[in-house]
């Protein structure tokens, strides 16, 4: 190291010189940097979604669901496996343990895909992630709806999708474009033709056909046979049998016309009451950045000369713009941190040469490390920037100027830069070992605290490798050339030690069993501390919008869902801190969302809360709406949540709800009964809100039962009636038409006006193989029943969800709460209840942190006991855990803070520097001791020598954190916690350490050996 450095001072100016050709190459790199908004905290989870129309609940779990989870079971890594079974509709989500790579999950499931029988015409679907939403937008023109959604799906959908990184754009509202026959019953019976005749006799006249070649003279031609249908006449021509020598054609059956695939959803936004709207979702591993801007690109070629010129794509909903106001929120927390870092250095070493360094160095590090974060190609976010602590950064370059500044006076400037070398090289290494053992719980972290904190992690580790690689090559040269000897102390270091020497002389006079007192009251008050704090998984991240969605009693029609949701709107739209209102209604066609036509979901994007004058917080409004839509619709379930926590939560307890209170078994009905027992009773724990149950009976059904005697009777198979009941009723696809490249269902139905009617229902004519015909009611019992809306499954057996969310800040103790209520609930043989969401997550993450965090102890001890080669040592030196953690709890405290992981991170971030600042002490002491002084006047010494650098360490860690510590608004409040702790724990424990353990070191009489 000596003659490295001897080397850098000799070319200094050539070493400043490659220093910023280095910086700036890296600098370059940022350019290819993706920068998330937040760090995404799911696991691999892998969604298949399979459409089995026109059947009920009970039939989808029977011949869909079950047979996909027999199938997909048994996959390397698959964690858990959850499944929603409703009308005509099966989804199951396969989660994957975090250590399976998203590919190889992916795979493994279309391997099991490949081999699953399923009934005919029935074919699974993989869909992708929800959390990968980045866009949102509106098609708007002067066309119906039918053009716009058609111009969605086979033009700007297509068109989009060849964006980088997209895997998907999913479409929803408007009328999806088909041609339609409806049948008169009364034409069949005349022409004595079942629907199944008109189908089979459709789909036969839709064909093409290839002839192979022929020879025409000297010229080849190719024979084609052309059969395919183009229009509705070609649709009305079709025969469909010959009765007398006469050929019965479509047209004489009924009416053929344009129409549209039966409704599942509608979609408004602000004022407009239906509109076409497109989602754009990402893959998984795409990066958003680049992404969103070659959507954008791709949206603006549509909107230039693609489309018609009166139809626009219309974003009202990007994550681009989110990113915006986190790369500006962090630039302006990471400029506003290095200022401070200035200033705390300057008012502490009085030498603006020495501050501008420290400055510089800050940064240049950061450059560094997030320029080999774009060459890994790893992803930065608002987190992994924001939560660097500057001043801890900075404080390694520190300990070598404050080394030197004290060399300089003795040795000279090149002379005194290499003796600091030799001085610091091994202080440097402890102190990165310190810190190294001290974030043993956070490179052990598994899960979605993982996946939160390990981008940060990285970039710490990536700038402190930086900042020690430019405090051996920048720093010593810029030392050379510009700071050439010490400054007299500043003013504030000699009035602060003034006071420090007065006070030191008394508490070195302290007796020991006040030393024990006071060391015995922190622990005692750290516990008590800690014990009121409460405890939360991870704060809540504000995104600048709110999600609410709304669950209707399940037996109401799409069309009244509807009229409820747009008054929602315009109850919405009332407020002046909201600037964009999408409500949706039921689901989208191809079945991505599992739900019903009870459900309305709500998109509220906020106005910035700069502009806000009614409400002082966000929270605020929610409740106002909460509160405003609960008097409206008393009978409705209400769950407020964010856009994408809303996605994530669904992904972490497997329904859409914040935390889930799971019971499984095999009853249905008496799975609701106990559901509604849990329900009442925690809905009367403080601090818990929007309880709901995902309420598995009360779907209205019309049942058509065969009468299997009768039918024997008439001739007839169970499967030929249930065809003409499901093509009557339900409609059913005959063929398709196809347009260029586009495609559309033709299909043959019942006109409307007989669907609607039960006692026209009942009398549907079945056609006998006699030719004759009989009324549906004599060979089907028919009546109204109440059967199941969904049922729910996980790992492979029913259960039935209530979903909660929690207002107040101790997660833990509401939750504990809330599963006391419950203990006198019965639960029937074989019943089980589960908690899972953020509770269950809290729960595995301590339970893996007291694994971590214990051997992150030992690990210190054993490392410290090598150090100083004895207990007492050891223990002396590890008293800074003690002040830290009490630091840093009293911190969360008076923030109104609960404890959560993010603050965890925060005390592992200071733990090691409070421990090397004893450790420092402890070294000045055992010096003393063996150049003679007595131990009251080794404590002294060590304590005044070591004064400015624990008081500098300790200020300009603080400082470097503070502007995140007071940050408000979107994205601030994950990285609080960890600022709070740090900025406070640091202050705090700092000064505990000047006043205490130096009469501890008095007392504790140190070892030698």
């Amino acid at each position: 190291m000596r003659s490295w450095v001897n080397f850098v001072a000799n070319n200094a100016f050539l070493f400043i010189l490659i220093t910023l050709v280095f910086v700036g190459a890296f600098a370059i790199f940022l350019r290819n940097l993706n920068v998330e908004a937040f760090p995404d905290p799911s696991p691999p989870v892998i969604e298949i979604v399979t459409l089995y129309p026109g059947r009920s609940a009970e039939e989808v779990e029977r011949q869909i669901t079950v047979p996909l989870e027999i199938a997909l079971a048994g996959m390397r890594g698959l964690h858990r496996i959850n499944s929603i079974s409703l009308y005509g509709l099966s989804d199951i989500k396969c989660t994957f343990s975090y250590d399976i790579p998203y590919r190889e999950a992916r795979q493994e499931v279309i391997n099991r895909l490949s081999v699953v029988s399923l009934p005919d015409g029935v074919s699974p679907q993989i869909i992708p992630n929800p959390i990968g939403e980045v866009m949102r937008y509106a098609v708007v023109g002067n066309r119906d709806l039918m053009e716009l959604r058609t111009l969605q799906d086979w033009v700007i959908s297509r068109y989009i999708k060849t964006a980088e990184g997209v895997e998907d754009v999913a479409s929803y509202g408007g009328f999806i474009k088909a041609y339609v026959v409806e049948v008169r019953p009364e034409n069949l019976i005349k022409y004595k033709i079942s629907l199944s005749d008109v189908i089979q006799a459709i789909s036969n006249s839709n064909i093409n056909a290839g002839g192979r070649a022929i020879d025409f003279g000297s010229q080849y031609f190719l024979i084609r046979g052309v059969g395919l249908i183009k229009s509705i006449k070609d649709i009305e021509q079709i025969v469909v049998a010959y009765r007398n020598g006469v050929p019965v054609l479509i047209k004489d059956l009924g009416e053929v016309k344009l129409g549209n695939i039966p409704r599942t959803g509608i979609v408004g936004l602000n004022e407009k009451d239906d509109i076409v709207m497109g989602v754009v979702v990402l893959r998984r591993d795409a990066k958003s950045i680049p992404s969103i801007r070659s959507i954008q690109e791709k949206i603006k070629e549509l909107n230039s000369y693609i489309l018609p010129k009166d139809v626009k794509v219309v974003p009202f909903y990007e994550r681009g713009k989110l990113i915006d106001t986190v790369i500006h929120k962090v630039s302006e927390i990471a400029l506003v941190g290095i200022i401070l870092v200035f200033v705390s250095v300057f008012l502490f070493l009085g030498d603006l040469r020495i501050a501008l360094l420290v400055a510089l160095a800050v940064p240049m590090s950061l450059v560094v490390a997030l320029g080999v974060m774009a060459i890994k190609g790893e992803s930065a976010n608002f987190l992994s920037i924001a939560a660097i602590d500057f001043g801890i950064i900075a404080d390694i370059p520190l300990l070598f100027i404050e080394n030197y500044l004290r060399n300089t006076k003795q040795f000279g400037v090149k002379r005194g830069v290499v003796q600091s070398s030799q001085d610091v090289g091994k202080l440097l290494l402890f102190s990165i070992i310190l810190i190294g053992i001290s974030f043993i719980p956070v490179f052990l972290m598994e899960g979605a605290e993982k996946r939160i904190f390990a981008p940060m992690v990285k970039t710490y580790l990536y700038a402190i490798t930086a900042v020690v690689i430019l405090t051996f090559t920048f720093v010593v040269a810029f030392l050379v050339l510009a700071v050439k000897s010490a400054k007299e102390e500043t003013p504030v270091v000699r009035i602060t030690e003034h006071i420090y020497d007065k006070v030191l002389n008394g508490l070195l006079n302290l007796r020991l069993k006040h030393i024990i007192l006071i060391i015995s009251f922190l622990v005692l008050l750290s516990l008590l501390v800690i014990k009121s704090l409460g405890l939360e998984f991870i704060p809540k991240m504000d995104e600048g919008n709110i999600y609410m969605r709304i669950i209707f009693p399940y037996s109401i029609s799409l069309s009244q869902t509807y009229e409820n949701a747009k008054k929602v709107r315009d109850f919405l739209l009332k407020f002046p801190e909201i600037k964009t209102v999408e409500f949706q209604v039921g689901r989208p066609e191809d079945g991505t969302d599992p739900t019903g036509p009870f459900n309305s979901e709500y998109f509220i994007d906020l106005k910035p809360y700069s502009q806000w004058k009614r409400f002082k917080s966000k929270e605020e409004l929610e409740e106002a709406i909460r509160e405003g839509v609960k008097s409206m619709f008393p009978n409705a379930d209400v769950n407020v949540s964010q856009y994408i926590q809303d996605n994530l939560e669904e992904v972490i307890t497997g329904v859409k709800g914040e935390n889930a209170v799971k019971i499984f078994g095999d009853d249905l009905y008496k799975l609701d009964a106990i559901a509604n027992q849990v329900k009442e009773r925690i809905s009367k724990v403080n601090g818990v809100e929007d309880v709901g149950i995902f309420r598995e009976i009360g779907q209205p059904n019309l049942v058509i039962e065969a009468d299997r005697e009768k039918l024997a009777t008439y001739g007839l198979s169970v499967e030929q009636l249930m065809d003409t009941v499901s093509a009557a009723l339900g409609g059913k696809e005959a063929t398709q038409v196809i347009e260029g490249d586009k495609r559309f269902s033709l299909l043959v139905i019942l006109p409307e006006e007989l669907r609607q009617n039960v006692s026209k229902i009942k009398d549907i004519p079945i056609l006998l193989p006699n030719g004759s015909y009989v009324k549906l009611s004599s060979v089907a019992n028919i009546r109204f029943s109440t059967g199941a809306s969904f049922i729910y499954r996980e790992n492979y057996k029913r259960y039935i969800p209530i979903k909660f969310s929690v207002v107040s800040k101790d997660l833990a103790g509401t939750v504990r709460q809330a599963q006391e209520s419950v203990k006198d609930v019965q639960l029937p043989e074989g019943y089980f209840m589960e908690w899972s969401g953020q509770f269950k997550s809290l729960v595995e993450g301590l339970r893996r942190f007291a694994f971590s965090g214990t051997l992150a102890l030992l690990s210190l001890s054993v490392f410290l006991y090598i150090i100083n080669r004895s207990v007492r040592n050891t223990l002396i030196a590890m008293s800074g855990i003690l002040f830290a953690l009490f630091g840093g709890s009293v911190s969360l405290l008076i923030a109104g803070s609960p404890m959560s992981f993010s603050a965890i991170v925060g005390f592992v971030s200071i733990l090691g520097i409070s421990v090397l600042n004893i450790s420092l002490m402890l070294e000045a002491y055992k010096k003393h001791i063996l150049d003679g002084l007595s131990p009251t006047e080794s404590a002294k010494r060590s304590a005044k020598e070591n004064f400015r650098a624990v008081l500098l360490s300790s200020f300009t860690a603080s400082m470097g954190l503070l502007p995140t510590a007071l940050a408000k608004g979107v994205g601030s409040q994950i990285q609080k916690p960890l600022a709070v702790v740090v900025v406070g724990g640091m202050l705090i424990s700092g000064l505990l350490i000047l006043l205490l353990v130096p009469p501890i070191l008095r007392y504790a009489h140190v070892e030698e050996r």
